[in-house]
């Protein structure tokens, strides 16, 4: 496996006229959709725009995800 390739994997599933952001499995060979919490169903779009910026958005939340250091239960002393 290379070393590019990323912890998480996105992209744009067309089903007719509706756009699904996926989170891709590799190792696994398939894709994963992504629940829409407004609705309780499946995230889709009308339109491939909205769903790439879906995408541009998790992958930089995933990203600064990475940067932020863990969280201290501030019960350490000091």
């Amino acid at each position: 496996m290379s070393d590019k390739t990323r912890d998480t994997e996105y992209a744009i599933k067309r089903v007719g006229d509706r756009y699904y952001p996926v989170i891709v499995d590799s190792k696994a060979g398939g894709h994963y959709e992504i629940n829409n919490p407004m609705t309780g169903g499946v995230l889709s779009y009308n339109n491939p725009e909205a769903a790439e910026k879906y995408i541009q958005r998790a992958r930089e939340k995933d990203s600064a995800e990475k940067l932020t250091p863990p969280a201290t239960d501030g019960l350490s002393g000091g």
